[in-house]
Parts: C-alpha cells; structure tokens; sequence
C-alpha cells in the first residue's frame, strides 16, 4: 500500500490515540467471549482490552503496515493471533465459525459497509454478538457542513477514511438484532468531527 499507508499513517494512529477512544474501545470489547474475528485490526489497539474470557483471536487486515505492533500487543497479552491479510467483504472463513466479531473505526474506510456487515453475520455463530465502535456523521448540520466539506480532504490523509457514512442506518439495515447503541458524547479536539456509536448486536439464535 506504500510507505505512508504501511508505515507512517500506523504510527500517526497510535500516537495521536485520544484517551477518550482508548476507554471507548475498552467499554466496546469488555464483553468479548471466545473464538473472536476482528476485522480492520490495525496496529492491534483493541487487544489490550480483551477480557480473558477470549480464547483465540483471528485478524483481518488489508494493510500489513500495523501487523508487527498488533503482534506485540498480542505477546504482552499472552494472546496467539491468527493473522489474515484481507477485507472485510471477502471474509475466507466457514459460516458460523466465531463467537464474536469486533469492528472499530473500519466501516469508514471499507468498499461496501453493508457487504461487510453481511460477511460479519455470516462467520458469526447463531447466538453470536458484534462488537461495533464506528464513527460516522454527527447529528448536528452544522458539524456535518464541516463533515462534508473537510471529507476529501480526510479522505486523502486518513487511508480512505471518510467523515460522511452512517455507521448506525447500515447496522439497523442489517441482518443483526441489536442488543445495546451508545451515542457517544465527542472527545476533546476534533472529536465534534469524529462522533461514534458504540453498539453490540447478535446473530439470533434458530428457532
């Protein structure tokens, strides 16, 4: 993908990591339980967080830029991870295969959110929950001005970060019955520009 996307833009991200998102990963992934797909694992942000009730961790990633850091936080954590160069519309796993799914900041930058959400489903087992931190447009028009005419831009700098998508009508378009969605209040900063949703959702179980 280049040296900015594989090597600089990773470390932007784990230096710039406001404290407000580090806690909301945390309240994101506390529920995690056994076999776990994450997808868009990045640099591995997410894998000091996981509860010990996670038994094997895959990982899914586009970008092989931020596998040697995610790989470290895994070995501080004393967690194994399987390690999958790919995207989230072309998962190359069986139906059923996981108990749980976690995406945080991806859908923004995916080729189709929907396909993504449809793919999580189907690898997820009957019972099984997503995990889901998005950030997407505010619910304010005057920050969403801002939103569409800074998009490009972000766009360009951020890997194909977009400021405009609506995490929350894809997820309730979907197949997913949703258990809990949190608003959450803007961090400090940009944040206004940045506003996520916090969200677990199941795969329900058969009849």
């Amino acid at each position: 993908m280049g040296l900015y996307a594989d090597h600089i833009f990773p470390w932007l991200l784990d230096r710039t990591e406001a404290k407000e998102m580090e806690e909301q990963r945390h309240l994101a992934v506390r529920e995690v339980r056994g076999e776990v797909l994450e997808i868009g694992v990045g640099t591995g942000l997410n894998i000091p967080h996981y509860p010990d009730e996670v038994t094997a961790l895959t990982a899914v990633d586009p970008s092989g830029g931020g596998r040697r850091r995610a790989m470290r936080r895994a070995q501080a954590r004393g967690l194994k991870v399987a390690w999958h160069r790919g995207r989230g519309e072309r998962l190359p796993f069986a139906d059923e295969r996981f108990d749980s799914v976690v995406i945080v900041d991806v859908l923004c930058s995916v080729e189709d959110v929907d396909t993504v959400l449809a793919e999580a489903y189907r690898v997820l087992r009957p019972g099984g929950r997503l995990h889901l931190l998005e950030h997407g447009l505010a619910p304010d028009e005057r920050v969403r001005k801002w939103q569409r005419r800074l998009n490009g831009f972000n766009k360009r700098t951020a890997c194909g970060c977009e400021l405009t998508r609506d995490p929350e009508k894809h997820l309730r378009a979907s197949s997913f019955q949703i258990d809990e969605l949190v608003r959450v209040p803007p961090f400090a900063g940009t944040g206004a520009l940045y506003p996520h949703i916090r969200a677990t959702a199941r795969r329900p179980q058969r009849p």
